[in-house]
């Protein structure tokens, strides 16, 4: 395995701890020997863990734990996995030829709270992508200066930073987009920040790699319903 990677884990822990159980143990049943660093506001047992304790769920105390965790890590490169998506093996194995750029999958599809089927979301999201780190270091440290440690505020971050007015964390000249074989799946519950997502509206009973929309619910989904 290419050790030229790291992944890093992030989650505010809100989901129920059995369904982001299964989300981790599908992370190690298919990474291979990569580092982990995970950065959770509760203690969890995965890679090397560092708790940041419990500041709430936004988008700015993501990117903030991102932050720490690239700090962390010390490969060439970071991979990033969410405590709400399962991932096939081959979302591990890509490494990009440039470390300037965020490379985002397209190959990712959308399971909503009450639906045994899969929607895609073709433009890509940030639990999906892998960049350099030290060009993602950089990034996150311009768009936090000046702000505090941690905001519950700045929910949709980085578009209430005043003073960048940006729609997403890297520019649309800072991103290019390739596709794995095998498709990324992220499962909307009613714990998560954001119950809902952009994607399609064309509803696919099956995927490759997770099987049947069915099948797959039973298997990884519904536990994350349990209060």
């Amino acid at each position: 395995m290419n050790r030229d990677l790291t992944i890093i884990y992030y989650s505010s822990n809100r989901e129920v701890p059995e369904f982001e159980t299964r989300i981790r143990n599908n992370i190690l049943k298919v990474c291979g020997d990569l580092p982990i660093i995970s950065v959770t506001q509760k203690p969890i047992d995965f890679g090397k863990n560092i708790v940041v304790g419990d500041v709430g769920a936004s988008g700015f105390n993501m990117f903030r734990q991102v932050q720490i965790a690239c700090k962390e890590a010390t490969t060439k490169f970071v991979v990033s996995a969410e405590a709400d998506c399962l991932y096939p093996p081959d979302y591990f194995t890509f490494i990009p030829e440039k470390d300037n750029v965020c490379y985002r999958n397209k190959n990712l599809y959308v399971m909503g709270q009450y639906r045994t089927y899969f929607y895609k979301k073709e433009e890509g999201a940030t639990h999906a992508q892998v960049v350099g780190r030290e060009f993602c270091l950089r990034t996150l440290d311009k768009l936090f200066e000046g702000g505090p440690n941690w905001s519950i505020k700045e929910r949709n971050f980085p578009k209430e930073r005043t003073h960048q007015k940006k729609e997403d964390v890297f520019g649309s000249d800072e991103i290019e987009f390739y596709e794995t074989k095998n498709p990324i799946v992220q499962i909307k519950t009613s714990h998560s920040m954001r119950h809902y997502t952009h994607s399609d509206r064309i509803p696919r009973d099956e995927l490759p790699y997770w099987g049947k929309g069915v099948d797959f619910r039973k298997k990884y989904y519904d536990i994350g319903f349990r209060h």
